[in-house]
């Protein structure tokens, strides 16, 4: 598998070489470098142009082959050409990314790896989405090398792969990252700030997740309602001085039954969102069934909470969601133990959160004097 990362451009509106920029430690290139090799994209071709000398250097430093575009001026086309003809000769499918688009995550290029060899439909191009929008990179089968090498019309690659009748996969994917760019130093900056969270997905990206799982919306509503309960309980913590990542916790919240109905789907949702580099993430849903003991408040304790109170939309007390489970399993089960042990671990945790918010758990929820009120 070979990558053709386009560096070749001038970056005028950036005002310098976009390769060499901080992203947000290592360089554009070196990140880029870096997720594609640990997808195992091997042969790297980098495109050099405006800026070549800086762009040859830092490619030959990484192991990548520098191939120089001395037409860059005429546009980013002719960088993809430069890169196409300096493919391998075995080379069966590459992928083709402006370097200025340096966060794709690896597991993006694995999905569509495993898309373009695995679908029985044959695609000769797979493209990411994001939300129905169209990203980077595409991966390009060996077939369309003459049909780029030979194309002259407008738009470009893309003009060219929205007019080639050949096959073609649209991948969905929970990655914000292949929709971003770098053209000026505005955009340039959003992506540093998207750097930061980029492994703890936002609303948007958890939802896009749960659609490519396949998540039933009645199990979607049900963790946005146990996500409305961890926030209402982090923001009474926060006011008595205890630091949560309520952004992290959110995610969690929002993504903690994604594989809901499946054998072990604490476990199963964990794995599937450890493989998108989601490991923060999939740490605190691999335990939001049987929380290991503990002694503190952290996200994991207040998903456990926050799910255990939680009966589909409707927020219940532990007293209450204990009665029902005696109701739904045959007395003396081990479902039923089970379930009463996961329900008494809750109580536990409810009577931390309130002795630390100095508030009972009803109130914080904003049901003072509901069935959510532990301390009636």
């Amino acid at each position: 598998m070979t990558g053709i990362i386009l560096a070749g451009g001038e970056a005028r509106r950036m005002g310098e070489c976009k390769a060499l920029l901080p992203v947000p430690r290592l360089s554009a290139l070196d990140t880029i470098v870096s997720r594609m090799r640990g997808a195992s994209v091997c042969d790297i071709v980098v495109v050099t142009g405006g800026h070549r000398e800086k762009t040859a250097k830092e490619a030959k430093r990484l192991g990548c082959r520098p191939v120089f575009n001395p037409e860059y001026k005429s546009g980013m086309y002719s960088s993809v050409l430069a890169g196409v003809r300096a493919l391998p000769p075995g080379a069966d499918a590459f992928f083709v990314l402006p370097v200025d688009t340096p966060l794709v995550k690896q597991c993006t290029y694995a999905a569509l790896m495993d898309a373009f060899y695995g679908s029985c439909g044959n695609p000769d191009i797979v493209y990411p989405t994001f939300m129905g929008s169209g990203g980077h990179p595409p991966l390009i089968g060996r077939a369309m090398t003459d049909p780029i090498l030979n194309w002259r019309g407008e738009g470009g690659l893309r003009g060219l792969l929205a007019k080639c009748p050949n096959k073609f996969l649209e991948l969905p994917t929970g990655d914000r990252a292949s929709t971003l760019d770098m053209d000026t130093k505005e955009d340039y900056a959003k992506l540093l700030e998207y750097a930061k969270r980029e492994f703890i997905p936002d609303e948007e990206e958890c939802s896009e997740l749960l659609r490519i799982a396949e998540t039933p919306t009645r199990v979607v509503m049900h963790m946005r309602a146990v996500a409305r309960s961890a926030a209402l309980i982090v923001d009474s913590l926060a006011r008595r001085g205890f630091k949560i990542n309520a952004r992290l916790l959110v995610s969690a919240c929002l993504l903690h039954d994604l594989a809901k109905g499946r054998k072990n789907h604490e476990a199963q949702g964990a794995r599937w969102l450890q493989v998108r580099g989601y490991g923060k993430v999939a740490k605190i849903v691999a335990s939001h069934k049987d929380l290991p003991a503990s002694k503190g408040i952290g996200e994991a304790e207040i998903l456990y909470l926050a799910d255990k109170i939680t009966d589909g939309e409707s927020v219940l007390t532990v007293e209450s969601r204990a009665a029902k489970m005696e109701s739904r399993f045959p007395p003396g089960s081990e479902a039923l133990a089970n379930a009463l042990r996961r329900m008494s671990r809750a109580a536990e945790i409810q009577r931390r959160v309130e002795t630390a918010a100095g508030a009972a758990l009803g109130e914080i929820l904003g049901l003072m004097g509901s069935a959510a009120d532990g301390r009636r």
